[in-house]
């Protein structure tokens, strides 16, 4: 099974602000967390859980009025975003509608993202040049037909690998190409200035923190030392 988790980003500098509402919540909730300072604009929150229950996001959007965008992974193939505004659900997205069970083709067209209602975001961001239409080519799910192509070539370099052939090289591999989940939703991140997107609270927890940017500066809700 590949990797999965889930985070919360909200594009806020009051770190004590959002503290408040995590530290309610989690008492409500019985739900530990992990804050971020603020880096690039967002303040990213991780709840426990793998940060795999939306609902943790709808409250905090309930209670905080500006940007709020949940991001999640699961199993290395499913990307989906969901974006809060002014405590109301804006737009919502994923990967692949129908990766537990089949959907209509109405929840289909709504899951499908709508990288236009981005546009007010984008201009907050500072020397930000990121575009609609990078947005859309993020979101833009690869055809069964191409995903197979790539997983034949990603089969034909792994056996050549294993045939210990000296002409393969590893960086090669078009990893996020055939787990695609990975590959959006880093770019998705990247595309928005989010730092320590692909992570979560029990990674955190487990010390995989070597590339967490300002580790240090990090919030534990509750407080370990109370």
């Amino acid at each position: 099974m590949g990797t999965s988790y889930g985070s919360i980003h909200i594009r806020s500098t009051d770190t004590e602000q959002i503290a408040e509402i995590v530290k309610n919540l989690a008492a409500q909730e019985k739900q530990k967390f992990l804050i971020s300072p603020c880096i690039n604009g967002w303040i990213s929150v991780y709840p426990s859980g793998l940060g795999y229950d939306s609902n943790i996001a709808a409250a905090i959007a309930q209670q905080f009025p500006g940007h709020l965008l949940y991001l999640t992974l699961y199993d290395d193939n499913l990307f989906d975003y969901i974006y809060y505004l002014e405590h109301k659900l804006v737009d919502e997205y994923s990967s692949n509608p129908d990766y537990f069970e089949t959907v209509s083709r109405e929840e289909k067209a709504r899951l499908r993202g709508k990288p236009e209602v981005f546009a007010d975001l984008l201009t907050e961001l500072p020397n930000n040049q990121t575009t609609i239409e990078e947005i859309t080519k993020v979101l833009t799910v690869l055809s069964k037909e191409e995903r197979e192509k790539i997983y034949q070539k990603n089969l034909e370099l792994l056996q050549r690998l294993q045939a210990r052939k000296n002409d393969v090289d590893i960086s090669k591999l078009p990893y996020d190409e055939v787990f695609q989940g990975v590959g959006q939703f880093s770019g998705f991140a990247q595309l928005f200035n989010i730092s320590n997107a692909s992570t979560c609270y029990e990674y955190l927890q487990d010390e995989e923190d070597e590339e967490i940017e300002r580790w240090e500066e990090f919030i534990q809700i509750p407080n370990p030392s109370i």
